[in-house]
């Protein structure tokens, strides 16, 4: 017995999903614009960590090079992890980015 293809529509999809998907892909590339900025920011400090220990002219120096990394690096991954910990609730608690909510406030 066969059954007519008309006897199970295939159902509309939500008129949300477009919106859903481009809320997912502005908190995508929000968060891909957070972690590049980190990363740069971090290439650029081990850069200049690097050319202070190559610049060092004794133990003293090199000690003081390697803690001012530490310090600098212990720093920036936890104002990372802030920021990425702020984001996430943004997004979570309100569906939209720092920056859709900028645009609404300067707008409203």
């Amino acid at each position: 017995m066969s059954v007519p293809t008309d006897a199970f529509p295939t159902p509309a999809p939500p008129m949300f999903v477009p919106d859903a998907l481009q809320a997912c892909v502005e908190a995508g590339t929000c968060w891909q614009q957070e972690i590049a900025r980190f990363v740069d920011r971090r290439l650029a400090e081990n850069m200049r960590s690097w050319q202070a220990v190559t610049a060092a002219r004794d133990v003293a120096g090199l000690v003081k090079a390697q803690q001012d990394w530490s310090v600098t690096a212990a720093a920036d991954y936890a104002e990372e992890a802030r920021r990425l910990r702020a984001l996430v609730t943004t997004l979570s608690l309100t569906g939209t980015t720092p920056a859709v909510q900028q645009s609404a406030r300067l707008l409203g």
